[in-house]
């Protein structure tokens, strides 16, 4: 349930999602940022003149990734899973979604389906050669 009310968010509401992704990477800049000044210095690359410049180079990647981390956080929190929980609620959604959103409500559930080649002459049993491939909530 966790992966489709996931799921859900990014399909009702692509634009936050969207910022989200880019929040994340942008921390993901600035820490790399960081790492790449701690390992100029210790291959020496602010020795001498280029020393005086790494106080302020690392102050400003500090604030550029205190920045990314509170945009990060504005977009965390919890799923509203009480579209999902309430039977009721969810039977009446799909009762009213023309064809198009009733596809897209089953992809936030499913991952992939695999049918598999049948044995000519023999009757179709879709227990043995249907697998579902059911969705899986997003690494964290």
């Amino acid at each position: 349930m966790i992966a489709v009310a996931e799921r859900w968010v990014a399909l009702t509401k692509p634009e936050e999602t969207e910022e989200h992704r880019q929040a994340l990477a942008a921390v993901k800049a600035a820490e790399k940022a960081l790492e790449r000044l701690a390992e100029d210095r210790k291959a020496g690359i602010y020795d001498g003149a280029m020393g005086r410049f790494y106080p302020r180079l690392v102050a400003e990647a500090e604030a550029d990734l205190v920045a990314a981390e509170n945009k990060a956080s504005e977009f965390g929190g919890a799923v509203n899973l009480t579209f999902f929980d309430d039977l009721d609620m969810l039977q009446a959604a799909w009762d009213a979604a023309d064809d198009a959103m009733r596809r897209d409500l089953i992809r936030l559930a499913i991952d992939k389906v695999t049918v598999t080649r049948g044995v000519r002459g023999k009757p179709f049993v879709g227990e043995e050669r249907c697998v579902i491939t059911w969705a899986t909530p997003a690494e964290r």
